[in-house]
């Protein structure tokens, strides 16, 4: 299972959503099936780093990125492509605990999809008085989102789209994943008929089938289509 390309994301994801002491650690980081071969199931593993019974959550999101290759912190869109089990969980101190994600669409899967599994401590009720129920509320000190990536070993292609000029030297060139298969953009360069551009924005996270990117680096002007070429060069 390669995770090539979702690893920047989750340490993105990481840093911004977790606090500074852990509760608990939701691994890996990236859960990569493989589902040409009927890989449909995957399992997580939550371990309780603290001394207290924590109680956690699970939710999937789709994972959408903006033009940028950013991740869309406004675009938070629930799925129920997947079934958790379980969804909820509490787990005593120092223990690990066992999470089933099961890809529920019966439909043969023809692109390569990548989710966000959003693992939350929540309020746990602890205590009750004489005359009613009274819950305790634990503040919420911890979450992660961790990387659900589901490949076909299909091949991603990136064609041309559009390009233009921003000012002070800086062009834009907007592409798009036409391909089946997540376009990998750490290595990308564009070549034209003169020089090869290797110092483009966009190459955070790869780009998944429809979707599009824009790079912007400086040049003297727009690009055509029939100029551009992207190609990969070392580092």
């Amino acid at each position: 299972m390669n995770s090539r390309g979702y690893v920047l994301l989750f340490c993105s994801l990481f840093c911004a959503a977790v606090s500074v002491h852990a509760n608990f650690k939701v691994e890996p980081a990236v859960l990569v099936l493989n589902v040409s071969v009927g890989e449909m199931n995957g399992f997580v593993e939550i371990e309780n780093l603290s001394k207290e019974p924590r109680a956690v959550e699970f939710a999937m999101f789709d994972r959408a990125l903006d033009l940028d290759g950013e991740l869309d912190r406004n675009a938070k869109v629930k799925s129920n492509d997947f079934i958790i089990y379980p969804s909820e969980i509490i787990i005593k101190p120092n223990e690990k605990a066992t999470v089933q994600l099961k890809y529920a669409k019966k439909e043969r899967l023809r692109v390569d999809k990548a989710y966000l599994l959003f693992s939350k401590e929540v309020l746990i009720p602890v205590g009750e008085d004489d005359e009613e129920e009274i819950n305790i509320k634990i503040p919420v000190t911890v979450s992660y989102y961790s990387i659900v990536a589901l490949e076909t070993g299909k091949e991603g292609k990136i064609s041309f789209v559009s390009s233009k000029a921003l000012g002070n030297n800086m062009v834009e060139v907007i592409a798009e994943n036409t391909g089946s298969g997540r376009y990998l953009v750490d290595n990308l360069a564009i070549q034209t008929s003169t020089d090869i551009i290797r110092n483009l924005s966009g190459k955070k996270n790869s780009i998944m089938p429809g979707q599009r990117r824009r790079f912007t680096f400086k040049y003297m002007r727009p690009l055509t289509s029939k100029e551009v070429k992207f190609i990969y060069v070392p580092d």
